[in-house]
């Protein structure tokens, strides 16, 4: 009876803790998580067409590193790297930047690659419009 009790508590705060943390993402233009193997990259584009604004980036990884990560603009079929950043951290990589989309004509690609031979990475891609 305590077992059914206690598995019907967890079954109540699992729910109530994937509600609160599904609302905290709604501030967000994109949130993604990607999942990069050892020694690959992973690239996610973020679309967006007449969204002119200024956005901000950010890339947070509590994974072993080294991690190298690349913001770049693409308009049309073009491709330009913006910025180039690695991290060697063991734990807490964080890296931010700020993404320039005056008239609404760039997407935007970030490229993470996981130089770690042992372990995959799981790096949170977060895309805020600032005012």
């Amino acid at each position: 009876m305590m077992r059914l009790i206690f598995a019907g508590l967890m079954g109540v705060l699992l729910f109530a803790g994937t509600a609160v943390a599904g609302d905290t993402h709604k501030d967000y233009l994109y949130f993604r998580d990607a999942n990069v193997p050892p020694f690959q990259k992973s690239r996610e584009f973020f679309d967006m067409p007449d969204r002119p604004g200024h956005y901000g980036i950010t890339l947070v990884s509590d994974d072993i590193g080294p991690l190298t990560f690349r913001i770049l603009r693409v308009e049309d079929d073009v491709e330009k790297l913006i910025k180039h950043h690695r991290s060697y951290s063991l734990k807490d990589h964080e890296f931010s930047m700020r993404f320039e989309n005056p008239k609404g004509k760039y997407d935007l690609i970030v490229e993470i690659a996981n130089s770690n031979p042992l372990s995959r990475s799981s790096v949170s891609v977060i895309v805020v419009e600032e005012p």
